[in-house]
């Protein structure tokens, strides 16, 4: 896990109680939210239907009792037969009897009137005084509607109001049409005042006929007064509208009817969503929208208004007698609980501040707790940034982690001396006591003299076969001097370092110019110069050097690479000093590209055999071919002297031999089988000395032959001369047991070596190869005393062929089987070429030779 996804320990302890504690308080308070939700909808509920039903009783008596009446009024009428067409004195009489005796337990009466079909009206009305105003309009006020103010006919006229027909007005005519007791239509009073006014309404009938209507209006008002009272003990806002959804009665104050504003005309009743009170009107907007009238049934409903919830209810009212409204009904959630809402917000904040108050101060505690912890872990971090001067963290009063913090601190100072010791081992090389490479990197970092200055990188030459001849002790030894040797030579404020096993890097501040750089490295050669005396015997030791000119521009690992290259140059040169060079940088790059592909060259199989033919120059007949390696890309064909000298050095040229083997071996088992090559056609393939002193390599060449098929006696190796002259026993072995094989040993470029008789005597082969070399100096005044000649003479003895290579001529050709020279090999009879593309015309050589007489010699084919 990274750093970043990490947490602390205080927060990996704290962090599941406080997730813990929020989660049981929101499973607590949505918990409690939905009992609240759950209570309050239940009691607004039980509220509503209870306020309501009120409401509706109320209601119910307040129009019951003016309807009785009414029908009390219009029963005694037609009884005793009281109207007389145009005359209502007797009616009058009656009317103001009952109104001021009997319906005075009915307040809410405004008018009681009698209307005819005459076209005569009598009425009285209560005014505010208790008195009463009468209304008449027949033959005694010459059919006008006379309004005195008095419950008398007099002199005292109110006003006269003419063409006034109580047959048209709404509270007889619904009478008129279905002859039965009903409620009429709210209306506007004709009178001077124009009050907005419900009627009670009956007929009146005279022998079974219908004579007149008899009417009681009702002072809705006076309800209204009932609704307030009711909203100032519960706080419930009430309202009664019609199916217009115009306002019956209200509880919010004021009048029902229109003064000119909204959508309401003049001296209408206002619609409910006109209301001056806010909740009525926002209660009526969600009826209007909600289309909650169209259902005849209880409806319930909620909104928010000035961030208060109210809860509603529109309930339908009906009588007997025509009656169609509804009660709405609002009551602020506020009203239903009381203090409730209040105290449970008051509980919430005190427990959630109790347990805040418990989160610290358990966090107090928790971070005393874990105080040695968390500075033990702060430390180990400054001692993995190597800190190691950082404060120590201290016990507390914990056992166990006083017990933790003990044991880390005895752990950091046995790290602190360990490191310690270890930094010096890095520092310092253990054997000499001179600055390691790592020492010495450091050193010249911190030397402000670096900025100018030259770099010598000493070397001793085959330190190994010192080592290997005196033994590792005395190796040892050798190097401990030649540390002295330098330390007593240079100045004091020279870095001096062992970097490599064999190897003294040497950095000379201000030591800039040519001739000055020159004298150190000659007066390092002389420090070597002299004898080291080892025991009994005296060493003579010999050492390269690679010079650096250093600058500011690199680093220090630049200069030591650099060193290393000029000090590889003066080694492989043998020029003692060797000055670095971008040249040389250049050719060591170019050497890591070359070895890298060489690898990748070896995995994807790219190393070919190419086929040169070897040719008896007595029949002219082809006996055999030279196998040689060639480095097969999709660029073209690399050279082998590119690629050989590398393969060698690395220890490459195994994998390529072995490809090179295998691919030979198979390609003359096919050509043999074909018939393409003759039985006896001998594959010749060339042969490292190292692949032939690897132990394995018998095995390996036992599987090629088996896995190809290819008979032993078809194959010959190759190998160079110069390259066995060490007389290896692992060699000598290995030639035995391939020529045991029956496979042929051919010794390849005879005569660039040490040659002699003795030498060839202890060697196993069966083929000696003349190199080019001899063979281009061939001439005809010389043809005797040639080396070729003498090559000839020298093997005629050990019974083995002779292959003149390099033969680019058919003078060359004439001349060698003049020397009877038995075979021959070179640009006169083909160049190396892949298999597929192998000639077909070889049969006769000599005639082949003859067309390629003027054919001028190439590459070498070493």
């Amino acid at each position: 896990m990274s750093l970043k996804t990490q947490i602390t320990l205080r927060t990996a302890v704290v962090l599941p109680f406080v997730m813990i504690f929020l989660f049981t308080m929101g499973v607590m308070v949505f918990t409690q939210k939905q009992s609240y939700k759950e209570m309050v909808s239940d009691i607004s509920a039980r509220q509503l239907a209870s306020l309501t039903d009120n409401v509706h009783q109320s209601l119910s008596d307040f129009l019951e009792k003016p309807f009785h009446a009414n029908l009390s009024l219009s029963h005694n009428i037609g009884y005793h037969k009281l109207y007389e067409p145009g005359n209502l004195s007797k009616v009058q009489d009656y009317i103001l009897y009952k109104f001021s005796d009997h319906f005075t337990a009915v307040p809410q009466l405004d008018v009681i009137g009698f209307g005819s079909e005459d076209g005569n009206y009598v009425g009285f009305r209560k005014e505010a005084n208790n008195g009463y105003t009468l209304m008449v309009q027949d033959e005694r006020t010459q059919d006008q509607l006379v309004i005195y103010r008095g419950s008398k006919i007099s002199e005292d006229i109110r006003s006269v109001i003419s063409g006034y027909d109580p047959r048209v007005r709404p509270w007889y005519t619904p009478v008129a049409n279905e002859k039965k007791a009903v409620w009429s239509p709210i209306y506007a009073n004709a009178d001077e005042r124009q009050e907005i006014t419900l009627s009670a309404l009956a007929p009146i009938y005279a022998d079974n006929e219908f004579k007149a209507v008899i009417v009681s209006d009702i002072k809705i008002n006076t309800f209204n007064a009932f609704l307030k009272n009711l909203k100032d003990k519960t706080d419930a806002s009430v309202y009664i509208i019609d199916q217009q959804q115009r306002l019956v009665a209200h509880s919010g104050g004021g009048s029902v009817v229109s003064w000119g504003t909204g959508k309401t005309h003049k001296g209408q009743r206002l619609l409910a969503t006109e209301s001056a009170n806010p909740v009525i009107r926002e209660s009526a907007n969600y009826v209007d929208q909600l289309h909650l009238i169209d259902d005849i049934g209880v409806q319930r409903f909620k909104f928010t208004l000035d961030g208060e919830q109210y809860f509603n209810q529109i309930t339908p009212y009906e009588d007997k007698h025509g009656l169609t409204w509804f009660i709405g009904m609002s009551i602020p959630e506020s009203n239903l609980l009381g203090e409730l809402p209040k105290n449970q917000r008051d509980s919430w904040l005190l427990g959630l501040t109790l347990s805040c108050i418990g989160i610290i101060a358990g966090l107090i505690a928790f971070n005393r707790v874990t105080q040695p912890i968390t500075s033990t872990a702060d430390a180990a971090k400054q001692l993995a940034k190597g800190d190691w001067d950082s404060s120590m963290p201290k016990s507390g009063n914990i056992y166990e982690t006083s017990m933790l913090v003990e044991a880390f601190n005895e752990m950091a100072n046995n790290l602190k001396a360990s490191f310690q010791q270890l930094q010096s081992q890095l520092t310092y090389d253990s054997l000499t006591k001179l600055y390691s490479r790592e020492g010495f990197i450091d050193a010249a970092q911190k030397n402000a003299a670096t900025e100018k200055g030259t770099l010598y990188l000493v070397g001793i030459d085959r330190f190994r076969d010192i080592n290997d001849s005196l033994g590792h002790y005395n190796g040892d030894q050798l190097l401990i001097i030649s540390a002295a040797r330098l330390r007593g030579t240079l100045p004091s404020d020279y870095l001096l370092a062992r970097t490599g096993g064999d190897e003294f890097a040497i950095y000379a501040p201000n030591v800039t110019q040519e001739e000055d750089v020159q004298l150190l490295a000659n007066r390092l050669v002389q420090t070597f110069a002299s004898p080291f005396a080892m025991e009994s015997e005296s060493v003579v030791v010999k050492v390269s050097i690679g010079v650096v000119h250093v600058s500011n521009d690199q680093d220090i690992t630049s200069w030591l690479r650099n060193s290393s290259i000029a000090l590889s140059n003066a080694k492989q040169d043998k020029t003692r000093v060797s000055i670095y060079s971008p040249e040389m940088g250049n050719a060591s790059r170019h050497r890591t590209k070359m070895l890298a592909r060489l690898n990748k060259a070896i995995e994807l199989q790219q190393f070919e055999p190419f086929y040169q033919p070897i040719i008896d120059l007595e029949s002219g007949t082809t006996i055999g071919a030279e196998a040689l390696a060639r480095w097969v890309t999709d660029e073209g064909i690399i050279s082998p002297l590119e690629f050989i000298p590398l393969a060698e050095e690395t220890g490459l040229i195994y994998d390529i031999g072995k490809q090179i083997l295998h691919k030979s071996c198979r390609d003359t088992a096919i050509a043999i089988e074909s018939g393409k090559w003759s039985e006896d056609f001998s594959i010749h393939v060339n042969l490292s000395v190292d692949q032939l002193s690897e132990r394995g390599f018998i095995g390996l060449v036992k599987n090629t032959l088996s896995d190809t098929k290819l008979p032993p006696k078809n194959l010959t190796l190759e190998i160079t001369e110069s390259r066995i002259i060490d007389n290896d026993p692992t060699i000598i072995e290995n030639m035995l047991t391939l020529k045991a094989l029956g496979i042929s040993i051919a010794i390849d470029d005879f005569g660039t070596g040490y040659s002699s008789l003795a030498y060839l005597h202890k060697l196993p082969f069966d083929c000696l190869k003349i190199d080019r070399s001899f063979v281009s100096k061939l001439d005809k005044e010389n043809l005797d005393s040639s080396i070729v000649a003498a090559i000839v003479n020298i093997t005629k003895g050990f019974k083995v062929s002779l292959v003149a290579e390099g033969v680019e001529t058919q003078q060359q050709a004439d001349l060698l089987k003049q020397l009877q020279c038995p075979q021959a090999q070179g640009f006169l009879y083909s160049r190396p070429v892949p298999f597929d593309q192998w000639p077909t015309d070889l049969s006769n050589a000599q005639q082949n030779a003859k067309t390629k007489q003027n054919t001028e010699a190439k590459e070498s084919i070493s």
